[in-house]
């Protein structure tokens, strides 16, 4: 008579927690088997300005979101670069968050005679001016145009023949390769590396853009996150 009572008692729980993962799954939003033909939407990727309207709105906030390209902002009005470049249409525009410039990432790479930078006037205009040259490519390459499986050599803005050397003073900590025809190559990865990062956009073969195809109305945006050097492996 215990034995069956036990037995009852355990069935009865085991419908409760049945009940329970069912009800739970509705509560957080994984809706039951029949709702599997939802139709779904994808967030909007146009902003509606350009890109150099972009910059402005995220590098000279209020708070730390409004200012993400801030340090980026600094090496645009430092170099003298013309910002009209960044309101000229179709073209692929890198734009660096504040962390692909300082610590290890670009002023931890590109070391002015032997340190680390600290500020952008450390290095001369000309070198930061024609890096945010590069970070400009000739037409518009996104998720939405670049073919599969395909790598787009894609030409910069910056001068044919400059990045055959780095200046007097400045080094690398990462291997330089002359890059005479100042391209970058960028092309959809067939893969997710990760659970956060689903066919990223790779430029230069090495680096894995943050964000990605946001769609201005000059072009398309690409948010790094690391350093982007000019050299393309062999």
């Amino acid at each position: 008579m215990i034995r069956k009572m036990k037995n009852l008692f355990r069935n009865i729980l085991t419908v409760a927690t049945i009940a329970t993962l069912i009800s739970g799954c509705s509560l957080a939003g994984l809706d039951l088997q029949e709702n599997y033909d939802r139709v779904p939407h994808t967030v909007d990727p146009k902003i509606y300005k350009s890109t150099w309207q972009y910059l402005k709105d995220r590098s000279r906030g209020t708070n730390s979101e409004a200012r993400i390209f801030d340090r980026m902002m600094e090496a645009i009005e430092y170099s003298e670069i013309d910002t009209n470049e960044y309101k000229k249409p179709n073209r692929t525009f890198i734009l660096l968050n504040n962390g692909a410039v300082t610590g290890a990432n670009f002023w931890g790479t590109y070391k002015i005679n032997g340190k680390v930078a600290t500020k952008w006037d450390d290095y001369p205009k000309e070198f930061v001016k024609n890096y945010l040259l590069y970070l400009i490519v000739e037409g518009q390459h996104d998720h939405f145009t670049i073919p599969a499986l395909q790598t787009i050599e894609g030409s910069t803005l910056a001068p044919k023949g400059y990045w055959n050397q780095l200046p007097a003073g400045i080094t690398s900590t990462s291997v330089f390769i002359p890059n005479p025809n100042s391209i970058m190559t960028i092309k959809v990865l067939n893969s997710s590396p990760s659970n956060t990062s689903d066919y990223p956009i790779v430029l230069n073969e090495v680096l894995n853009v943050r964000t990605s195809s946001i769609q201005a109305t000059n072009g398309s945006i690409h948010v790094i996150g690391g350093v982007l050097t000019t050299t393309i492996p062999e």
